[in-house]
């Protein structure tokens, strides 16, 4: 599936991250000028073009609001501490904060079961009877829905009334205990709007964000002019890249729909830090960075035993952190409390890039006294840097075999058409200067030959790809009947430039 492979690339790269330089003999180099040598050696050693922006406070102050790199390395156009980034899922530690907000003040009870909110029926194999409204936001609810989760996070095909009976027919129990969706959330927007009148968008805005401060961050792309926002960058055979930003208004869903800033970011720590705000009590704090449900697993240098409403719980070194990272096609975030310091960072890029393992490492590590920390990076960095190599000759080369010419049996023409899935939507195959087209309601897809009626698919704004097969079920047919993208199968409808 599209999305299970993007979320196994996000994940793998938080937990995979060149030659850096190590710490030694720095410490009495101001943080800054650390800083940017730092980063200077990452972007030449891991080929970064996009921006870099960092966001740091302590004790309630802003230590550092900067920006390197560009939001567009075609245009040349440097980002900024101003510069709207995509954060991803990240968004659902400002959903999760909501959801309290809103529980607190008694417009949504998160204790209440989730068949009293809900407007419809889930499948018959989950009673939400036994399911709280608040496992909808620690992940532990057992509803899962793919068809949901690809057409709110990627295509935007799709109707509200469409999601719901989604929801209704095809939802499926998944194993019991924590396990980390996008759809909880997806509902949990939809019981806000069923019972205040009102969309997670809006409520955000007037609950959250204008109290806040955060005026630069938004939930709809629409708010931004596109030459404002961090275009995505991606790196394909030693060549930077740069896409247009896939998702439109329609998919930026609750669990995933955000853009905001640098300067905005450190806004959002420090509420989160000081926990004395008029918003939320100080029980509410605590409430929202527990181990509500515990799960143990690594991701890059943390090392989780619980999640809260919005926010992982872990350790780094001997620190307990809250943290949530996202990432979509062409951007990477991440954002790291340390309640015991009130240390707060954050960073943004607008390209997917290993090394920001190491950059997480390296920011700790400079504020937080950890023992023999320049061995530990050191080793860190050499591990990082085979990985990284390891994981561009594999996709370099991939890419590289599927550059063969479409064979004379088949012309491209025979591929073109309009196909069809009745859970997932439609899909438009077109052929354009000798090479073939993919789009999938917002998604746009490049393709590459490999021969025997497959081709693999990328984009720009992503290098990664994944397979569309397409099926001559008729030996006298010359069109393809069907396809079979990533494991779906959709069935031609028409051939393009034909009436349905």
């Amino acid at each position: 599936m599209l999305l299970h492979k993007h979320s196994l690339i996000c994940l793998a790269i938080l937990m995979s991250c060149g030659n850096t330089g190590n710490l030694e003999n720095k410490a009495d180099e101001p943080f800054e000028n650390r800083l940017d040598g730092f980063i200077e050696n990452m972007t030449a050693d891991y080929t970064i073009g996009g921006g870099i922006g960092i966001g740091i406070v302590k004790n309630g102050n802003i230590i550092l609001e900067k920006a390197y790199g560009y939001s567009d390395y075609n245009l040349r156009v440097s980002a900024t501490s101003t510069t709207p980034f995509y954060i991803a899922s990240i968004t659902k530690s400002f959903v999760g904060t909501l959801a309290t907000i809103l529980h607190e003040n008694a417009e949504i009870d998160l204790e209440e079961p989730l068949d009293k909110h809900l407007p419809f029926t889930l499948s018959e194999k989950i009673d939400i009877s036994e399911k709280l409204v608040e496992d909808l936001f620690t992940h532990t609810s057992g509803v899962g829905n793919t068809v949901v989760a690809i057409k709110t996070a990627y295509t935007g095909n799709f109707t509200k009334e469409e999601i719901l009976q989604d929801l209704e027919k095809l939802s499926y129990p998944v194993t019991p205990g924590y396990r980390y969706s996008n759809l909880g959330y997806i509902i949990g927007s939809i019981i806000f709007e069923q019972r205040l009148g009102v969309g997670w968008k809006e409520l955000l805005h007037v609950r959250v964000l204008d109290p806040l401060g955060m005026l630069n961050t938004s939930a709809d792309v629409s708010y931004y002019r596109e030459k404002e926002i961090a275009k995505p960058h991606t790196l394909s055979n030693g060549v930077i890249s740069v896409g247009d930003f896939l998702k439109k208004d329609d998919t930026m869903h609750a669990a995933g729909g955000l853009f905001t800033t640098v300067e905005d970011m450190n806004k959002w720590m420090n509420f989160h830090l000081n926990r004395n705000s008029t918003i939320l009590s100080a029980e509410a704090f605590e409430y929202i960075h527990s181990d509500l449900v515990g799960y143990y697993g690594k991701s890059g240098p943390f090392n989780n035993y619980g999640y809260g409403m919005g926010w992982n719980q872990a350790d780094w070194d001997e620190y307990e952190i809250s943290w949530h990272g996202g990432g979509y096609p062409g951007y990477r975030s991440l954002c790291i409390l340390v309640p015991e310091e009130k240390l707060g960072i954050t960073i943004l890029m607008n390209q997917a890039t290993p090394a920001m393992v190491l950059l997480t490492d390296f920011l700790l590590g400079n504020f937080l006294e950890v023992p023999d920390f320049d061995t530990y990076f050191s080793k860190k960095e050499k591990w990082v840097w085979n990985q990284w190599n390891r994981y561009q000759f594999v996709r370099d080369s991939t890419l590289e075999a599927g550059s063969k010419k479409v064979d004379n049996k088949r012309a491209l023409l025979d591929y073109e058409g309009l196909y069809f899935n009745d859970e997932y939507g439609e899909i438009i195959v077109k052929s354009d200067n000798g090479s073939l087209g993919v789009f999938l309601g917002n998604l746009t897809f490049n393709t590459n030959y490999i021969g025997d009626d497959q081709f693999f698919f990328f984009n720009d704004a992503d290098q990664m790809y994944g397979s569309i097969d397409f099926y001559f079920h008729h030996p006298d047919n010359q069109q393809a009947s069907s396809l079979d993208f990533s494991g779906i199968e959709y069935k031609k409808v028409y051939k393009t430039g034909q009436n349905k």
